[in-house]
């Protein structure tokens, strides 16, 4: 009897995903945290945050979240923190992205968002946040934690194409 030899079984490279983000919002050393309004998260606190859409960048979705629950528009500064674990048998991602408010000026959508408030590192402990993660993605935001950066190299790959790295100097 020979040993069986293993099979060959050729996939599809890719995944079905379950994408979230997150917008952190630091200005004056204090961070925007909304308070969810329903839901199983109802009446904890967080960041803004929500799920990619299929035909958008993640980075466009912490954008369009951020606006659609604050009323908030900013520009992407890079990455905080990266979340992966899997879920109902499939990856799952959160990724939180650092954004330089165009405004501090908040108008919270009551549907999903109960209360906002900006919060500094001395106020954190006291915060009953939606998940021990969130509030090590807020702490590390307040700390000014390196973030990745955002490099843009559309232009060269002549579609949208961008490239997150520790360092710019490369």
């Amino acid at each position: 009897m020979t040993p069986e030899q293993p099979t060959t079984t050729l996939r599809a490279h890719s995944v079905s995903c379950d994408l979230g983000v997150a917008a952190c919002v630091v200005n004056d050393d204090k961070i925007l945290l909304v308070k969810e309004a329903a839901g199983r998260h109802a009446g904890l606190w967080g960041a803004p945050k929500g799920y990619a859409n299929s035909d958008e960048y993640p980075m466009q979705s912490a954008l369009r979240e951020l606006k659609e629950e604050c009323g908030v528009d900013g520009d992407i500064k890079g990455i905080i923190a990266v979340r992966e674990t899997i879920r109902s048998g499939m990856p799952a991602l959160f990724i939180a992205y650092s954004i330089h408010p165009k405004t501090t000026d908040v108008t919270i959508d009551n549907e999903e968002i109960s209360d906002f408030g900006w919060f500094d590192i001395t106020e954190i402990e006291s915060v009953k946040f939606i998940s021990k993660t969130m509030k090590s993605i807020v702490k590390c935001a307040l700390m000014n934690a390196p973030h990745m950066l955002c490099l843009d190299g559309s232009e060269e790959a002549k579609s949208p194409y961008y490239l997150h790295v520790q360092h710019s100097d490369f």
